[in-house]
């Protein structure tokens, strides 16, 4: 499966590049901001494609299996780079897979994400995750919306306790956080689910079979 890895430079993107190039059943690509990034992913072994997500990156589409979108406008800017980029330039990927036809979409979104959220700290951030992940549900695409709780930069366990809807708030290494992404590409009955993850005390794949009810399914091609 050809992945797009869309915020590949962040955090979560960087790991999830590492963990497709080291599975046999995926060939990632990741898409960054500046040119002087690409270093990192050539060490890796993984291809980058250099795209600004506000002016559009469908030129990268053509051959694609699947879009990753773990792109986020960052902790430092304020609540119109959110918009622009958490809201308006994911619904701009969106419609771009629509139009050349890239049926999978991974949305890595967030416990809270609602277009009315009222939260006291990030409201804006959640308001704008909100309105993609509607935008993303009355698509044409075949979507997984994954919301997890807080992130943090602790090692992987490997376990996390999953539901469309948990009954608490809490907290998952991002470690943990691409490894469920993997195994949600290699999942189909995650299509068409949102599915709110935390640490806990399950094995990832058994996790999400569970939410899902399936077991050891083949990827999509």
């Amino acid at each position: 499966m050809k992945v797009l890895v869309v915020g590949a430079n962040g955090k979560v993107g960087t790991l999830l590049c590492g963990k497709l190039w080291g599975a046999h059943d995926f060939s990632p690509v990741a898409l960054i901001r500046d040119h002087r990034q690409q270093t990192k992913f050539t060490a890796i072994g993984v291809p980058a494609v250099t795209g600004d997500l506000e002016e559009g990156v469908a030129k990268y589409l053509a051959g694609l299996d699947a879009v990753v979108f773990t792109a986020g406008s960052g902790s430092k800017t304020g609540p119109d780079k959110t918009t622009d980029v958490d809201q308006n330039a994911a619904i701009r990927l969106m419609e771009d897979c629509e139009q050349q036809n890239v049926k999978r979409f991974v949305m890595i979104s967030a416990i809270g994400a609602d277009p009315n959220s009222q939260s006291d700290r990030i409201q804006h951030y959640l308001r704008a995750k909100g309105h993609a992940d509607v935008r993303l549900r009355s698509s044409k695409l075949d979507y997984t919306i994954l919301a997890p709780g807080t992130l943090n930069d602790e090692k992987g366990t490997g376990q996390i306790q999953a539901s469309e809807k948990l009954p608490h708030h809490g907290f998952i290494p991002r470690e943990d956080l691409a490894a469920v992404i993997v195994e949600t590409l290699r999942n189909y009955m995650t299509i068409g689910k949102t599915i709110e993850l935390i640490s806990g005390s399950k094995k990832i794949k058994s996790a999400l079979a569970e939410v899902v009810g399936g077991g050891d399914l083949p990827p999509i091609a």
